[in-house]
């Protein structure tokens, strides 16, 4: 939901009822929740070959919890996943890309900046949905203690 031209107390009171009705704000959820984005993928289109958004938020759980684990869980890294190469949801333009090969099996695709100057490469094929998130984690270790010094992405 997206309210515009409100007041400054206008918000302020919006916001406030939402939290009493239990609704979470988009400042309560991690960077890399806020900036994940998935497909309708299996059941409802007819082109996919794989899931993607009832499966997006099980893997962005194990997602953040390698980034808590690493200390980076303040980062803003954008995750996308489709369930089929047609990438609706813009996986070749996210910095870690998901795209359905066959059921339960993805493409990893990384390297794209946010800004779509740079798109993303393969980095590994056919990997199972249960192995995506242990299949980057050695990359985000590299990340955490190599970022200040060169462009991480530069040795896929």
């Amino acid at each position: 939901m997206i309210l515009t031209d409100l007041t400054r107390e206008q918000a302020t009171e919006v916001t406030a009822k939402l939290e009493e009705a239990g609704v979470k704000l988009a400042s309560s959820y991690t960077p890399v929740k806020v900036r994940s984005m998935a497909c309708p993928a299996l059941p409802t289109c007819g082109l996919a070959i794989a899931e993607s958004e009832r499966v997006l938020p099980g893997v962005i759980a194990d997602f953040e919890k390698a980034l808590q684990e690493l200390g980076l869980q303040d980062e803003p890294i954008t995750v996308r996943m489709t369930g089929c190469a047609n990438g609706c949801a813009r996986p070749y333009i996210a910095e870690i890309g998901f795209v359905g090969r066959v059921i339960g099996k993805y493409d990893i695709l990384l390297g794209a900046n946010l800004v779509g100057t740079r798109t993303n490469r393969v980095f590994r094929e056919m990997v199972p949905l249960a192995e995506l998130v242990p299949t980057l984690y050695p990359l985000l270790q590299a990340y955490r203690d190599e970022r200040k010094y060169r462009n991480i992405w530069r040795l896929l």
